[in-house]
């Protein structure tokens, strides 16, 4: 008997499984994109948050430079 050379010949059974592996390689895919979803839309919060965060000390710094200036021109002046 000789060897066949090439890809195996499909069979309906053979078909039929490697359907079956794709669905559940696309069902696995699927979840893996929702969860990166939700990780890139807690990013976004915590940048935003982070983002927030800087301009408000920001603010507070000039607050305080301003307060300092102020209070050195008086006792200088």
């Amino acid at each position: 008997m000789m060897a066949t050379r090439g890809r195996p010949k499909k069979t309906p059974t053979n078909v039929r499984l490697s359907d079956d592996v794709v669905l559940v390689k696309l069902d696995q895919i699927e979840c893996i994109i929702r969860k990166n979803s939700q990780d890139i839309e807690e990013l976004k919060n915590q940048v935003a948050m982070g983002k927030g965060g800087i301009k408000t000390i920001f603010v507070i710094g000039a607050i305080v430079a301003a307060l300092a200036t102020t209070l050195g021109f008086y006792r200088g002046g």
